[in-house]
């Protein structure tokens, strides 16, 4: 039995077999507001009850198998990207990886013999961020950064979050204040990187979108337990507020990363 709060519409799960027969009130943990509810079998009543069952037209809803693979964010594609598909495909492949490749193992070659290098990140292994954004920024966020040679994951809701989080490792987050207030988006979303260890915590990059802050402001990522923060007037300067974040993160976890042996984000 799933109840919503009028004021905050929190969704509220309660256990119908346990409901008393008359109508009742639930407190909403959230705002404090009451809610008044009745159970489905006081109000359809006992004589109507076999009649329903009978019907044709009542259908059982299928459960769920706990096999099937779950809703995952799909990968953003930008118009460009589909009209260039065609010509990118009679050219000859690879090339300008290959001669990125070259240049990063020259330039390693030429450092200095006893100091200890870390990894650099292949050109090939774009970074890959998981955008779960309101409407009103979703789409805006996701062609900013997938201009920027970014892999781009938009999701539309808590579900499709958290099932790409589970399926792949993320390298940033783009996190909206207003991400799908109804199944509490934000909620889940934060409590899945709390959940993460503290090696895999520290390969993540999370950014919080959200008024009343400045851009860019550590004080503000520090007090939401976030890396960057984001004012929404200033969204679109999200790719370049990211690239030097990302250059001072991976700078201050240096010894971290070298030691993991891993490419920095």
């Amino acid at each position: 039995m799933v109840l919503i709060c009028p004021k905050c519409e929190a969704r509220l799960q309660l256990d119908e077999a346990r409901a008393p027969t008359r109508p009742f009130t639930v407190r909403c943990p959230k705002c404090q507001t009451s809610v008044n509810a009745q159970s489905a079998t006081a109000i359809a009543g006992e004589p109507e009850a076999p009649d329903a069952a009978a019907s044709p037209e009542a259908t059982p809803v299928p459960s769920r198998s706990p096999f099937e693979r779950p809703a995952t964010a799909p990968l953003f594609r930008t118009n460009i990207d589909d009209s260039n598909a065609p010509a990118a495909a009679g050219a000859t492949p690879g090339l300008n990886d290959i001669a990125k490749l070259l240049a990063d193992a020259l330039r390693d070659s030429g450092g200095q013999p006893g100091a200890s290098r870390g990894r650099t990140r292949p050109a090939w292994d774009r970074r890959k961020v998981l955008v779960c954004a309101s409407p009103a920024y979703r789409e805006l966020l996701a062609l900013s950064l997938a201009e920027q040679d970014y892999d781009v994951f938009v999701a539309e809701n808590m579900v499709q979050g958290l099932g790409r989080m589970r399926e792949e490792r993320m390298d940033v987050i783009v996190l909206d204040a207003n991400f799908d207030p109804l199944e509490q988006g934000v909620a889940f979303i934060t409590r899945e990187v709390r959940l993460l260890r503290p090696s895999e915590r520290r390969r993540l990059f999370l950014v919080y979108l959200t008024s009343g802050v400045r851009t860019m402001d550590l004080h503000a990522a520090f007090l939401n337990n976030v890396n960057l923060v984001i004012n929404p007037s200033d969204v679109e300067q999200l790719p370049e507020a990211l690239d030097v974040s990302l250059r001072h993160y991976n700078e201050l976890y240096r010894d971290f990363i070298r030691a993991l042996d891993v490419a920095p984000i």
